[in-house]
């Protein structure tokens, strides 16, 4: 009560540091959590494809392979697959409620290898009824309310297509929980597969891949020789049933085996798969909600030496009157375990308020709930209360001499300790600073760097069958400048296909995209030399409604100066190719990063007459007309009485947000985490000042008898400071340098590590570090040396 003004201070210091830590706690406990709740996860495994050709992985496999495997090998006790199929469908019941979802094929053993529990009806039940469906408590509400859904009928059909289906519920399940990779709002019995596929499925298994094989298989000794095993196993069965013309070859066939419990961390290429987590992210925002509580321990320490000095003479007291020291370090551990769970009161009652925010600086939302999270809850009580009871050591040593001492008190011990606190919190203010800089300099290199086109303000659209009526549509609004026929130029995920070079059957790994004779200009590519694609010729076969239209002949492509490049070609006009087709260089365009800027320049060959046909096309607009854009699209399908929820999940946009989100996310934590570091600096740079400035009280009131004048007296009381400062410098830019530097090793194309950030940074933390501190030695400079003296 007495010193409520300071112990408020400390109390706020170490409340934000500690509710920034309570947060990234959440978070990391959730990541962790991911899959956890399946029982068998160590013992399960999920078949991987691997291509060299792609920057990709994909899940998807044949669908008797998981039954050929338990068949064959007896490593193997069980298998199910499930379909990554996304296409929305549309469910109703017998009612006419009508809603979209994207149901998940899979066997009835799905729910015996995975922990995903029913609620109500029966799994042998799914395992009898060919036309079963599992719905979700949340498809349950929207489509049946409070009425009993078992044993109802629902009418399933896609979104695009008319053919429908009657689905029997058999049961409903829980609500997948969040912390799950695999995640879906309804599953139907497999043996409905055919109906999805499409007529011919049912007799050409092994030539459509579109099922996910998890396998459980708890006696695997050795991985590699399973895998080989099972590699030679598929093909051999696979080439009995083909057609012998096509025979699939071992060497094409590159599969491995992920384990459950590896598969949220590790699935960075995996295609199909949506949700997937960042071991590096987590990794680095654990050693920021480490440094948090290390600042939270480190700040109160610094805050509350100075307090616990001025007490000296009250545990002395205490200790002529009987106190035993036991009694004294009890004294000091339950004050900072009481404060510590003050601190965590706050960060329980203020989580509500912050959670929105957070969530969003970090980039992942998870609910806290009392009744399920109480093992976070109590898991991080227990850190706080380690915390409480540590700065309660601290404090009893660093105060031990001063109390227990039968000499004057001795302040070396407290104040070397706070130098040391000081310093790493000034190390760690500056290298955040640097880090924070650099971070924004590659982001800001990112987005402001020639990529060699534009690619704002381009929607990709799938017509489906309303092509050339939508073309039309756009074409009459003054906000849609050009649209051309192709597939978005950009790609997160690519592949690289043999372009034959037909004079001396060179073959040159390619990027192959699809693009007509207005693709360069809409884009804002630039045509180097040649000419850009026949538009009369295109013409015969190029179709806005979607319908394939083949000709015979040689189809006129671009390519650019990286594939001239790699095929050694120096006259490359007129070279004739062999991609799909007969095919011949008209023109060379200028290298584009087409990819993200993790990776360097690709050959790129575009085209629009090759054997394979997609009726997407781009449309440029104006800035600030994708609402509208969106808004014609959708008004031509609801002419047509056609869903637009479909198309919509199919229109592809390119968004630098989405592109670099890790990058992103990182920029706005360590600003954030920042702000709070100079936050805490600023009250334990203030407290030592106090310090100082109070233990020098009588040595300023001498000097200024003799002569000093108020800026020799700041200089004294500020050297020390300048001193902390530029050795947390000199000890943070080596380390900065070197996490920035291999950090950068993820770009192809990154910025410079330059002199003058690491500068900026400690020039900044100067000026905030004597600003911090300035305004208290000033008023100890200013003061009458009368008031200092007169006691002495």
């Amino acid at each position: 009560m007495r010193n409520y003004k300071i112990y408020a201070v400390s109390i706020l210091g170490m409340s934000v540091a500690i509710i920034a830590s309570f947060h990234i706690y959440h978070f990391v406990y959730k990541e962790l959590s991911v899959d956890k709740f399946h029982e068998k996860r160590k013992d399960i495994y999920r078949l991987v494809n691997n291509s060299s050709n792609t920057n990709t992985q994909s899940v998807t496999t044949f669908l008797p392979v998981g039954p050929t495997l338990k068949r064959k090998i007896p490593e193997v006790k069980n298998y199910s697959r499930i379909t990554t199929y996304a296409e929305p469908h549309k469910l109703k019941n017998e009612a006419g409620i009508e809603l979209k979802a994207s149901p998940r094929f899979t066997d009835p053993s799905f729910f015996e290898l995975l922990n995903f529990d029913l609620k109500e009806g029966s799994l042998s039940k799914f395992a009898d009824t060919p036309n079963g469906i599992l719905i979700s408590e949340k498809l349950t509400n929207g489509l049946f309310g409070s009425q009993n859904p078992i044993g109802k009928q629902l009418i399933i059909s896609k979104y695009r297509g008319e053919s429908k289906w009657s689905l029997e519920v058999v049961g409903v399940l829980k609500n997948i929980p969040e912390e799950s990779t695999i995640q879906g709002d309804c599953f139907i019995n497999n043996e409905s597969l055919e109906i999805l596929a499409g007529k011919g499925y049912e007799i050409r298994p092994w030539n459509y891949g579109v099922v996910e094989l998890f396998i459980h298989a708890p006696d695997i000794r050795d991985l590699k020789e399973f895998t080989e095993k099972v590699k030679n196993l598929t093909v051999d069965e696979a080439n009995l049933m083909r057609n012998p013309k096509y025979p699939m070859k071992i060497e094409h066939f590159d599969i491995e085996f992920q384990r459950l419990d590896k598969m949220y961390f590790h699935s960075t290429n995996i295609r199909e798969q949506k949700n997937k987590g960042s071991l590096q992210f987590v990794k680095i925002i654990s050693i920021v909600g480490l440094l948090a509580l290390l600042l939270a321990i480190s700040n109160y320490i610094v805050m509350n030496l100075g307090l616990s000095l001025t007490r000296v003479k009250e545990f002395k007291i205490k200790r002529y009157l009987g106190t035993s020291k036991k009694q004294v370090f009890l004294q000091f551990i339950i004050e900072s375990v009481l404060n510590a769970m003050v601190c965590f009161a706050l960060a329980l009652i203020t989580y509500p308020l912050l959670s929105k925010a957070i969530a969003h600086l970090i980039g992942v939302e998870y609910h806290l709930k009392l009744e399920k999270d109480y093992i976070l809850i109590l898991s991080f009580l227990l850190i706080i209360l380690f915390i409480g009871f540590t700065i309660g050591v601290f404090q009893y040593f660093l105060s031990y001499h001063s109390v227990f001492s039968i000499n004057k008190t001795q302040t070396s011990n407290s104040w070397m300790t706070k130098r040391v606190l000081i310093n790493f919190q000034l190390f760690l203010f500056i290298g955040l600073i640097i880090s924070m800089l650099f971070i924004r300099k590659q982001v800001n290199y990112i987005e402001t760097k020639d990529i060699g086109f534009n690619f704002k303000n381009v929607l990709g659209v799938i017509p489906d069958k309303y092509g050339e009526e939508l073309k039309n549509e756009l074409l009459s609004k003054s906000y849609v400048e050009k649209i051309a026929g192709g597939q978005t130029i950009f790609k997160t995920e690519y592949r690289l296909d043999d372009v034959t070079i037909q004079s001396t059957q060179e073959k040159v790994k390619s990027m192959i995209v699809l693009g007509d004779a207005d693709y360069l200009e809409l884009y804002d590519i630039e045509l180097l030399y040649g000419k850009t694609l026949n538009t009369s010729k295109l013409q015969t076969f190029y179709n806005w409604t979607g319908n394939l239209v083949q000709r015979n002949g040689t189809v006129e492509v671009l390519v650019n100066e990286e594939f001239v490049k790699r095929a050694n070609l120096k006259n490359p006009i007129g070279t004739p190719l062999y991609v799909n087709s007969n095919s011949v260089i008209v023109g060379v365009f200028k290298n584009i990063n087409n990819t993200p800027l993790y990776e360097s320049i690709q050959p790129i060959v575009i085209g629009y007459d090759f054997s394979f046909f997609t009726s997407m096309f781009q449309v440029r607009f104006k800035e600030g007309y994708k609402s509208q854009v969106m808004d014609d699209i959708a008004s031509v399908f609801n002419r047509n009485n056609a869903s637009f929820d479909y198309i919509k999940d199919f229109i592809e946009y390119i968004d630098y947000e989405d592109i670099y989100k890790k990058e992103l996310q990182l920029k706005r934590l360590l600003e954030a985490f920042t702000v709070i570091v100079l936050f805490i600096s600023i009250l334990g740079l203030v407290a030592i000042s106090l310090f100082i400035t109070n233990s020098k009280t009588k040595e300023i009131g001498i000097r200024k008898v003799n002569g000093a004048t108020i800026n020799e007296i700041m200089f004294m009381l500020n050297k020390d400071f300048i001193k902390w400062v530029v050795g947390s410098f000199i000890l943070a830019c080596p380390i900065t340098y070197y996490v920035l530097k291999n950090w950068l090793e993820n770009f192809a194309y990154k910025t410079a590590l330059s002199w003058w950030v690491f500068a900026l940074a400690g020039a900044f933390t100067l000026i905030i570090t004597l600003l911090a501190v300035s305004w208290q030695t000033y008023r100890a400079a200013k003061q009458n040396p009368v008031k200092s003296l007169r006691d002495e």
